[in-house]
């Protein structure tokens, strides 16, 4: 191939830097950018999702502990009516009574220990009898309160006489001929090994810090993987407070050590007690930072590899650029037959990019043809042809020979709406006319502005019959519908055809506005298809 004229100009004094040189620095400053932004969004996404995640499974844990809970409350009721029951019937022993209660606490894993109050809050048996309660008298205010109500009950956490923090299970107890005798109550020493450890578990803290913990109607823990911290009140944290308002969630909050936790929380509706599930929020941010960490050791060789291939490539780009440029310019002057393109190997990346932008230019060219195209042929303010494409439209099926109807129309009294309600209402009942034109237009009909108040629906192979069926309706619609202005407006309309009536557009359009001559003339409000007999009376 041989060189070019224009490439044969002297580059003495020239300089700059080197395209392979200005490829690797682009490459590799995009690369860094796109690994920076990709990583620091991939952070923050897979934070996000994370986090949400958390939240998600630590409140459908707190749900399920809640639940599970509720279970066990029940089942300690459940328990307690039992021996109540059994107490009730009056015919047993007082050792009886003293088995069944053993029995109760031996039998189910609810309750550290088992009392039998009478009515004036005498403890008559215990369970283990190793208390020494029996014959003292409670005066704690859950076990009077116990007493008062004569329901079934379950108290906040307190600490009995024994020194120990509880919480009391009771159930009422009556005599046969249903007279209170008292109540039977169960308790659950908070701080020793109970049934909530066993049903929340006794190892503490998970590896990764996540744990749960109860507490009660007014922010007291009941439960807690620290056993020093039970009965102490959090209701100052926000997913306490939640949970004393009687609601379900979750949420990020920091505990009383303002350390950040991903909290679920649910209440346990038959006691009004809630359980909290919740994580360190640091879990996210250290499982994140691992995989943002694998993926920097994955993605750095990648990007080595990636920039040993550019500097390769950039070195063995020969094809000068600036050709296919010249070659650009004199193909957008029309010179294309007397340019031979240059060999382009597939590799070429920037003779390629040149290609497509060459390419992309003609494109927008065209559109830009296009969007003048339709500018200069369509009206306005009505969206309807305007009168220049309407011509050529004619014109066209002049010379095709294409039979077509024209029908003139022109609003009635248009100079009165302007000078009453003004000339941009006059406006919107010239775009209330074309709307209703477009509605009855078929498929290869074109409706027309043909200037000032004046409008043409073109009905190819249309017949006269046709298009006075289309002005009436178009002309009852116009009668009958409020305009723009609050009321009807009316068009006058006049018909002609080509080539039955008229043998040149001339004629053609001659004929239509005589023929609404016609229709203005006799009143208005009206169709009038051009005669020729009833024309030449008229002028007689």
């Amino acid at each position: 191939m041989g060189v070019w004229p224009i490439m044969s100009v002297h580059r003495k004094g020239r300089s700059g830097v080197r395209l392979s040189l200005i490829i690797i620095a682009i490459v590799f400053f995009s690369v860094i950018v796109s690994f920076v932004l990709s990583t620091a969004i991939g952070y923050d996404t897979q934070k996000r999702s994370l986090t949400e995640n958390t939240l998600e499974l630590n409140r459908i844990t707190a749900n399920e502990l809640s639940r599970t809970t509720e279970t066990i409350v029940q089942s300690m009721q459940d328990t307690l009516k039992s021996a109540s029951d059994y107490i009730s019937s009056g015919q047993w022993k007082q050792e009886d009574i003293q088995q069944q209660i053993d029995f109760l606490r031996n039998s189910v894993p609810y309750f550290n220990s088992v009392v039998i109050v009478n009515e004036s809050g005498l403890v008559t048996s215990t369970s283990p009898e190793a208390l020494k309660l029996k014959g003292t008298t409670l005066s704690s205010q859950q076990a009077m309160e116990a007493l008062q109500q004569k329901k079934p009950m379950i108290s906040e956490p307190y600490r009995a006489s024994t020194g120990r923090l509880i919480i009391l299970a009771s159930y009422p107890v009556y005599n046969i001929d249903g007279s209170y005798k008292g109540f039977i109550g169960g308790s659950v020493y908070l701080q020793e090994k109970n049934v909530f450890q066993k049903i929340l578990g006794q190892q503490g803290m998970n590896e990764n810090g996540s744990y749960y913990y109860v507490v009660d109607s007014e922010g007291n823990l009941i439960y807690h993987p620290d056993a020093s911290r039970i009965g102490e009140n959090v209701s100052n944290n926000a997913i306490v407070q939640l949970l004393i308002e009687g609601k379900d969630g979750q949420m990020k909050v920091k505990n009383s050590r303002n350390a950040s936790f991903l909290a679920g929380a649910a209440v346990i509706p038959a006691v009004g007690w809630g359980i909290v599930s919740q994580t360190p929020s640091s879990v996210i941010s250290d499982s994140v930072e691992e995989v943002i960490v694998k993926v920097a050791m994955i993605s750095t060789p990648l990007m080595l590899v990636l920039l040993l291939i550019v500097i390769f490539i950039s070195h063995r780009l020969s094809f000068p650029l600036n050709r296919l440029a010249h070659l650009a310019s004199n193909l957008t002057k029309g010179a294309a037959t007397t340019v031979r393109l240059p060999d382009v190997k597939h590799w070429n990346y920037e003779t390629n990019e040149l290609y497509c932008a060459v390419s992309e230019a003609f494109k927008l060219l065209d559109k830009r043809a296009e969007e003048f195209s339709y500018q200069a042929h369509t009206d306005p303010l009505t969206g309807l042809t305007n009168r220049r494409l309407m011509d050529e439209i004619v014109a066209r099926w002049v010379r095709e020979g294409v039979p077509f109807a024209v029908i003139m129309m022109d609003l009635d009294r248009f100079k009165s709406i302007n000078d009453t309600y003004g000339h941009q209402m006059g406006d919107e009942v010239l775009r209330f006319l074309a709307a209703h034109m477009q509605q009855l237009k078929g498929k290869n009909d074109y409706c027309c502005r043909y200037g000032g108040e004046e409008f043409v629906f073109l009905m190819p192979y249309g017949s006269e019959s046709q298009a006075y069926e289309i002005a009436e309706k178009l002309r009852s619609r116009m009668a009958n519908e409020n305009s723009p202005t609050g009321k009807p407006v009316t068009l006058s309309l006049g018909i002609s055809s080509y080539p039955l009536q008229a043998q040149s557009v001339e004629s053609l359009f001659g004929q239509a506005d005589d023929a609404l001559y016609r229709a203005k003339k006799q009143g208005r409000n009206r169709t009038i298809v051009y005669d020729e007999a009833a024309a030449t009376s008229e002028e007689d």
